[in-house]
């Protein structure tokens, strides 16, 4: 017969069980404070970020990007698995750190309600990139047939309820897109917020106006603008240009070590995407991929120009 003193016992050592088992869970961030980093694409931060990029991870150690797309242009097999590769080892290269297998550090994590595919540096855990693998779009807006036609803009404006992962293992509507991007915010509580362009507007029709950014790029920072005014968030925030700033002037110098990093660690990651040129002098050259008929990203066409520049929105 268990006695009630007993089943006190067996009570509070299960509570200590449970607390336990809590404390013990994987957390999905490491480190607090530095920099959270969001793009729609897994190339964006390395053109429009970067050099700030390379700084923060010098000087922060404590580094978040989260990358909302896959950024896969429509194209299907485990091309968006390479791309997010390229990036990883990017950063690796950013960090300074020679790794021998990118895949360590991979894992899922929990971000709210949401499972997530996570990275970090085992060297350097602190520096961290979280996956949602939404489907990408073309620049207009317009979502690809490989991904059901789902789009980020499509999601904004209301036209579809929910958007799939790349990998088809989940669904997101606005609402949850909005709970996951505030709750990485107040979990890590940054000090600085970095984003695209959520000033910028897309497209209104079927076809892409050349002097608008990315329709995943004015998506995506519009998504994080909200939660930071929505949920009165405190950080320094700052939004980056997108494809626009090719028409201004140059203001990374060429000759500047930081161009060169910035260069190297887009090489880095360019091998990995059969879309992008390889080299400074192909790219300069007005490299573009023209048997991809669908592929119109300006972030393929520009590279030389984007590699020279990085510019704040005021």
């Amino acid at each position: 017969m268990v006695t009630p003193s007993l089943w006190s016992f067996l009570f509070r050592v299960y509570i200590v069980f449970i607390l336990s088992a809590r404390a013990d869970a994987k957390r999905p961030f490491s480190c607090t404070g530095g920099v959270v980093y969001f793009t729609a694409h897994p190339v964006d931060g390395l053109l429009y970020q970067n050099p700030d990029l390379l700084h923060d991870i010098y000087v922060f150690k404590c580094v978040t990007t989260v990358v909302l797309t896959s950024g896969d242009r429509g194209t299907g097999g485990n091309f968006s698995l390479s791309l997010e590769r390229g990036l990883q080892e990017a950063y690796a290269l950013m960090a300074g750190l020679p790794i021998s297998d990118v895949t360590q550090g991979e894992e899922t994590v929990q971000i709210g309600t949401h499972h997530v595919h996570s990275w970090s540096l085992n060297e350097l855990p602190n520096i961290q990139i979280i996956y949602l693998r939404l489907a990408d779009s073309l620049p207009s807006g317009h979502g690809y047939a490989m991904h059901g036609n789902d789009s980020l803009a499509q999601l904004y404006s209301a036209k579809i309820d929910s958007i799939a992962t790349t990998d088809s293992l989940a669904r997101y509507t606005l609402r949850d897109l909005k709970e996951v991007i505030a709750f990485i915010l107040h979990s890590r509580k940054p000090t600085y917020i970095r984003m695209l362009n959520h000033k910028a507007v897309t497209s209104a029709g079927d076809k892409h106006a050349e002097h608008l950014d990315h329709a995943d790029h004015v998506v995506s920072a519009k998504l994080v603008q909200r939660v930071i005014t929505g949920e009165k968030l405190q950080a320094n925030v700052q939004s980056y240009g997108g494809n626009n700033v090719r028409k201004f002037e140059a203001n990374v110098n060429s000759t500047h070590r930081d161009f060169g990093r910035k260069a190297n660690a887009f090489f880095k990651y360019a091998a990995y995407d059969e879309h992008m040129c390889q080299s400074l002098d192909e790219c300069s050259s007005g490299f573009y991929d023209g048997d991809t008929g669908s592929l119109v990203d300006d972030d393929v066409r520009y590279v030389a120009q984007y590699l020279g520049r990085e510019y704040y929105v005021l």
